[in-house]
């Protein structure tokens, strides 16, 4: 009996599928520094059900006094998701050495959310693609990422769908991203360049190659003009182009789409 005569309750024996249903209402911090440390009953579950981490986003909203607090959760969420993640989105606080971390026990990801990651090089990113052969899904936005990465990418991702690279800054043309997109991203859906420094030849390149492409968003891609003869050869229609080069670039967040992680 409760202490005011009313009807207690002991939450350790909740049963354990409809404590899952909780848990997987729960982010990841939550789960891993509170509900996991309840009771015993409920850190067995946290600890030993892959299924509450198949998808996981953490972010530490650029604190850098937590970073290394950040990356152990993701670390923990990874062994214990134990080879069956699905998708793991992040900020800041990712290095190379955790993505390489979560690509040697990941093999199943289809989606991979990076933002603000300057700890993240070409080469770990490289080095860590070989690692998501079923990757459908690569979002990469302001990382210090450029270059000969996209040909690496699409080389160890053969199934990727949706690919979106969005840097701040725009420069001098440079079409060696959108040349590694279009000679090796074959199964290409839906493509995201903003602020990129792709020229015509570069998008020509990708729409004569990327043959299954929906749609294509090169906004603030200023080295962009389009041209009849650019046009004339588009045979995405071009409502399905965001080419408006006077947008602000959006930063990519999933505060609207926590409903489909958890």
């Amino acid at each position: 009996m409760a202490e005011d005569g009313g009807e207690s309750r002991d939450w350790a024996e909740l049963p354990s599928d409809a404590l899952a249903a909780v848990f997987g209402k729960l982010d990841v911090s939550d789960l891993l520094a509170g509900a996991g440390l309840v009771c015993r009953p409920w850190r067995q579950l946290a600890a030993t059900d892959p299924t509450l981490w198949r998808r996981v986003a953490l972010s530490n909203k650029g604190n850098l006094m937590e970073n290394e607090k950040a990356e152990a959760m993701a670390r923990t969420a990874v062994d214990r998701a134990a080879g069956t993640m699905e998708a793991f989105w992040a900020d800041s606080f990712v290095t190379d050495g955790l993505l390489l971390y979560v690509s040697m026990r990941a093999p199943s990801l289809k989606s991979l959310k990076l933002s603000l990651c300057f700890g993240v090089s070409n080469k770990g990113m490289s080095e860590a693609m070989q690692g998501f052969p079923q990757l459908e899904e690569l979002d990469i936005t302001i990382c210090s990422l450029y270059g000969d990465v996209c040909q690496s990418i699409g080389k160890a991702c053969p199934q990727l769908k949706c690919f979106r690279l969005n840097n701040a800054f725009d420069g001098m043309n440079d079409d060696t991203e959108a040349l590694g997109i279009a000679n090796n991203t074959p199964e290409l859906r839906e493509l995201q360049l903003i602020g990129n420094n792709l020229s015509n030849v570069g998008l020509m390149s990708i729409l004569d190659h990327c043959l299954h492409l929906e749609s294509v968003d090169i906004r603030r891609c200023n080295n962009i003009q389009m041209d009849n003869a650019l046009i004339s050869n588009v045979y995405i229609p071009v409502s399905d182009l965001g080419f408006d080069l006077f947008d602000d670039l959006d930063m990519v967040t999933d505060d609207d789409d926590d409903d489909d992680i958890y």
